[in-house]
Order: C-alpha cells, then structure tokens, then sequence
C-alpha cells in the first residue's frame, strides 16, 4: 500500500477514522496517531500565558525610555545654560571693559576646581536621581 501524504492523512482524521484500522500500514497508523496527538495538542489553550500586567509593564517600560531620553537632554541643556552662561558674561564684561573680562577670566581660572567639583556634583546628583528612577522595587 501507498504512504499517505499529509492531505490524506487530514481527511483520514476528518472522516473519523480511527488509528486501528485494519487496512493502513503500520507507518500510516503511526503518522494518524500522530496527527491526532497534534491536533489535541493544537486544541488546547497553552499552560501559561501572559500575566495580567504585561501592557502595564510594557507601558511602564516605555515611558521610562522616554523620561530618560528627556532627562538626558535636560541634563545637557543645563551643563550647556552653565557654560554658555560663563562664556556670556566673559563676553560682555570683556565688551564694556577689557579689564573686567580679564579679571573675570583670572577669577573663574582660580576657582577652577570649585566649579569643576560644582558640575560634577550635579551631574552626579543626576546620574544617581536616573538610576534611583530606573530601578524596580
């Protein structure tokens, strides 16, 4: 006898024949009780799904990339409004009196360290404030 494809072995299942049938192959037979164990196995709804709060999650997931995107740039808007803030005032007093500009330029070279310990500080204070946010409790 022939080997049954898979078409012939559906319409075989369709038609309600069972696996024990005197007339099929031992290979058919084997393949038909295979087909019916799929089938049961397809029929059935899966063990686990997804928890109740997987869209919350995502959600919540996604929202934190975006509040970090947003934190990002407010922190680099701040260090630039700093030093764009220095550079403009250098700028205006070194406009109106050359000697003021120079004076202003020796006091922020001298006080390099306090300023630099300053925006450290508060990108630090920013970096801690994000992965105090980013973490789940």
């Amino acid at each position: 006898m022939k080997e049954l494809d898979d078409d012939e072995l559906q319409e075989l299942l369709n038609n309600g024949l069972v696996p024990d049938n005197k007339t099929l192959s031992e290979e058919d037979k084997n393949n038909l009780l295979a087909y019916q164990n799929l089938f049961a196995a397809l029929s059935t709804e899966p063990a686990e799904g997804l928890p109740m709060s997987f869209a919350a999650n995502v959600r919540r997931k996604l929202l934190e990339q975006a509040n970090r995107k947003s934190d990002l740039r407010f922190n680099l808007l701040a260090l630039g409004i700093f030093a764009g803030g220095l550079t403009l005032a250098y700028g205006m007093l070194s406009l109106f009196s050359p000697e003021s500009g120079d004076m202003f330029l020796n006091a922020i070279i001298s006080f390099k360290w306090i300023l630099l310990t300053l925006v450290a500080g508060f990108v630090g204070y920013l970096f801690i404030d994000q992965r105090l946010v980013k973490r789940s409790f």
